[in-house]
């Protein structure tokens, strides 16, 4: 895979899901967490939108409903953008749903402030996202330029096929690959792939 610079100050999840974090850290290149990095975030529009109002809005407890649970957690949705938290807020018995907001609340603004200030700056970073459709990579690149004046962002766009092999896809940008892997059985997708994919990138 050919992805310049291979040296990076800086590496984020843009999220889609939690893969993307997971499959960061599993190959030593997760330092710090970022915004998306837990969050179900499927539509490729709201996240631009999201992007390109800096946040404004996201999250807000105003705008969130609980849908579910799990043992151990609620089902938390963002009805003004569609994201979705599975992990964030606690079920705890006794408590109501979202009782544990302003911890969630500090730990997200502490990621947000640190995404914004790094894509702000001049550090080399590099952002991975897995998307559903080529088409939202452009809109995903382009909502991310034109947001932030960070000259050396590169973009890793991850799609998921049903072959068993590793296929790079055309590119729009010399700063943005979309690269074709297994889907994997697992939600941690295929481990062997992403390896292969992120072997020659460094964090410095």
């Amino acid at each position: 895979m050919e992805i310049q610079p291979y040296r990076f100050e800086s590496i984020y999840s843009l999220g889609h899901n939690c893969q993307v974090a997971a499959q960061l850290k599993r190959n030593g290149l997760r330092r710090q967490a970022g915004p998306w990095d837990w969050f179900n975030f499927a539509s490729a529009a709201e996240f631009c939108g999201v992007i390109r109002r800096r946040f404004e809005g996201f999250m807000q407890l105003e705008h969130l409903e609980a849908y579910g649970k799990s043992v151990n957690n609620y089902y938390v949705r963002d009805r003004q953008s569609t994201c979705l938290s599975f992990h964030d807020f606690k079920n705890i018995p006794n408590q109501p749903p979202l009782y544990d907001y302003v911890e969630f609340r500090e730990r997200l603004d502490r990621r947000i402030a640190r995404f914004n200030d790094c894509l702000s700056s001049e550090r080399r970073v590099l952002l991975v996202r897995i998307i559903q459709h080529q088409h939202e990579a452009e809109a995903i690149y382009a909502s991310i330029h034109e947001t932030y004046a960070n000259p050396h962002i590169s973009m890793l766009f991850i799609l998921h096929g049903p072959e068993s092999d590793i296929s790079k896809l055309p590119s729009f940008a010399e700063d943005a690959r979309l690269v074709r892997i297994p889907r994997g059985r697992t939600w941690e997708g295929d481990t062997e792939a992403w390896a292969a994919i992120l072997s020659k990138i460094r964090l410095e």
